[in-house]
């Protein structure tokens, strides 16, 4: 297959290939019928994007999530899924240590794949993923819907156009109260639970946003739960061009803002900074001298008789519209990785993870079958 021109955003190179000629409507499966993907799909129902099929381990659940978004096929298996010659992209959004098996299946049957964050549970399996990707010619991306957002759009285009010099310093927290429930996956390790793989991983994506994708050095300190989940974290990132200070938690209500510091001034993004509706832009001729810009994009507004009278379980998930025309965009365009959020940023972002979880000493299962023994 002939080689497209590479795709250049800022300074990330995208891998591109001529393949698969994709054309609208794009048909999606919907691997995993939970509150995720209850989200994603009243996203999807919102953008009038056509919903091919679902999966469940469990047929009856399928069927039932099928009769309220109208999906055409519901299946009892992954495998049936990825059978369906009907389907164009999968978006998988089940529990964290099933995205790599998976998200392997459906790329093996030729299959796009949108999988939800983290991509993997380590850096083996996510190596593994992009390989798989590159091997059998398909789009795949992690997502980090964040970076579909207009809001961070327009703050991606303000760093790269120059405005406010280069970047060197970024200030990121996430947080809240977690469930009381002690059996909720959030607390548990069999189900890729702690606040750096749920939460954590935002902040983290944030830092390479500014400052790169270039392996940093990693200092980390926190908290591990007696099941063995990280309950909060401070980490500290040190780039070749900068430094970034993490915090996030699930014992404390955290205001959840970023701010990236720059030569020439300075972005704000205001609460919720995981799905940016808001941030200011300062340009700073002197230290006292600052001009203001406010950048706004409110959210979509759902139908709310549509899909069974079903709502969105997770705040501000309206916006995975905007990750589900990313998707749409790059299949139209023949690419095979989004230029928003590339796969190489998805690496050096789990191997920055993995650092962390290292020296907090949070273990997973996928660890020991990859033979992480320094975890």
């Amino acid at each position: 297959q002939d080689q497209l021109p590479q795709v250049i955003s800022g300074e990330r190179i995208l891998w591109t290939m001529a393949a698969k000629a994709f054309t609208a409507p794009i048909r999606w499966g919907i691997c995993g019928v939970g509150s995720i993907s209850n989200d994603f799909c009243l996203a999807l129902n919102h953008n009038k994007s056509k919903i091919q099929a679902c999966a469940a381990r469990d047929l009856s659940r399928a069927e039932a999530f099928a009769k309220d978004f109208s999906i055409a096929k519901a299946y009892g298996s992954y495998k049936e899924m990825a059978e369906d010659e009907e389907v164009d992209v999968v978006y998988v959004g089940t529990v964290h240590p099933a995205h790599y098996e998976l998200a392997s299946l459906f790329m093996k049957a030729g299959k796009a794949v949108l999988c939800e964050k983290p991509l993997a549970m380590n850096e083996a399996q996510v190596t593994g993923l992009i390989d798989l990707a590159k091997e059998k010619d398909v789009f795949f991306m992690e997502g980090m819907w964040t970076r579909t957002f207009p809001v961070a759009r327009k703050i991606r285009e303000i760093l790269d156009s120059g405005r406010l010099g280069a970047p060197h310093a970024v200030t990121s927290d996430f947080g809240f109260v977690g469930p009381e429930n002690k059996d909720d996956w959030l607390w548990k390790p069999e189900t890729g639970g702690g606040a750096l793989m749920g939460i954590g991983c935002y902040n983290v994506a944030w830092a390479s946003f500014a400052l790169g994708t270039e392996m940093p050095e990693v200092k980390a300190v926190g908290k591990v739960n007696d099941s063995g989940v990280d309950t909060r974290a401070s980490i500290g990132l040190s780039y070749p061009t900068g430094v970034a200070s993490l915090t996030y938690g699930l014992d404390a209500n955290y205001p959840e803002e970023t701010r990236i510091m720059c030569e020439k001034g300075f972005v704000a993004v205001e609460q919720w900074a995981h799905t940016p509706t808001k941030a200011k832009v300062v340009v700073c001729e002197t230290r006292t001298d600052q001009k203001t810009e406010i950048l706004e994009e409110a959210l979509p507004k759902f139908d709310e008789k549509a899909c069974g009278g079903r709502k969105v379980v997770y705040p501000n998930s309206e916006g995975f519209v905007y990750q589900a025309q990313e998707v749409e965009d790059c299949l139209l365009k023949g690419l095979k990785e989004s230029p928003v959020f590339p796969l190489q940023e998805s690496l050096t972002n789990c191997k920055i993870m993995d650092e962390v979880r290292r020296q907090l000493g949070v273990v997973y299962e996928a660890d020991r079958q990859a033979g992480c023994t320094a975890m």
